[in-house]
């Protein structure tokens, strides 16, 4: 999505049909089922601009030739997953999101109520990208993004951080703080996905009131924002900004 040619593993089914299948290190070769169920790896798929709700018809990202692929989305996705894989498991020795090697699954071309989503978002066992709308590009052009929504599964699976107010705020900052450990261009989340030239990213972690940013936020608990649980879960995109500048 940002012009950049990567370098990536796919799948060859015999045929001549290639899938966004990956071969991660945690991949299984005697306990998968390709292309649909992977044990271990890397699997991105569409949802073909749905809504990612119980009747929706997920689809293989697949080509003829392994060295062209024609959606974009679907590239950055499939090599931020592996960046974002790559991390956890050579600094914190984490066998990818869940430590136990479950199959890490990216979906690309999500739609909120049939309309283009400005979003990403961890739904508790895939991460989901939009291709935005209004304030954002497609969301799978951010490496802080993918890292940022697969650190949501690594807190899910141990401190379990509650979604909402304080706990809430937590999740979000350590999502954040990973997210630009990952991608280690600055303390911006967002940089490569804005749309509007008025604006340089979603957060900074380092200045959390920046101006020119989104979503400018309290940096300091004597600026906490104590929100109902209806808005915003209680601020958890809002009071991220203290932790995340401490």
């Amino acid at each position: 999505l940002n012009g950049v040619t990567q370098n990536m593993r796919v799948w060859d089914n015999g045929s001549g049909t290639f899938y966004m299948v990956w071969d991660l290190p945690n991949y299984s070769a005697g306990g998968s089922q390709l292309p649909d169920n992977p044990s271990g790896g890397g699997l991105t798929i569409s949802a073909n601009n749905k809504d990612l709700d119980q009747n929706v018809q997920l689809a293989h990202n697949t080509s003829p030739n392994s060295n062209s692929w024609s959606d974009p989305s679907a590239v950055s996705a499939h090599y931020n997953m592996k960046l974002a894989y790559d991390y956890f498991v050579s600094k914190h020795s984490r066998k990818a999101i869940d430590d136990k090697n479950a199959s890490i699954i990216s979906i690309t071309h999500v739609t909120e109520s049939g309309q283009g989503m400005d979003n990403a978002y961890w739904n508790g066992r895939v991460m989901a990208y939009g291709d935005g709308a209004t304030n954002f590009k497609a969301l799978a052009g951010g490496l802080d993004v993918s890292g940022h929504e697969m650190t949501h599964g690594v807190i899910q699976s141990t401190a379990n951080l509650v979604y909402q107010g304080q706990s809430g705020a937590l999740n979000e900052s350590f999502a954040d703080v990973f997210g630009v450990m990952i991608d280690r261009s600055g303390f911006l989340i967002g940089e490569n996905i804005m749309k509007s030239p008025s604006k340089v990213a979603l957060r900074d972690l380092s200045n959390p009131a920046n101006p020119n940013i989104f979503s400018p936020q309290p940096a300091h608990m004597s600026e906490f924002q104590n929100l109902a649980t209806n808005q915003d879960n209680g601020g958890v995109h809002v009071n991220s900004g203290i932790p995340n500048k401490a």
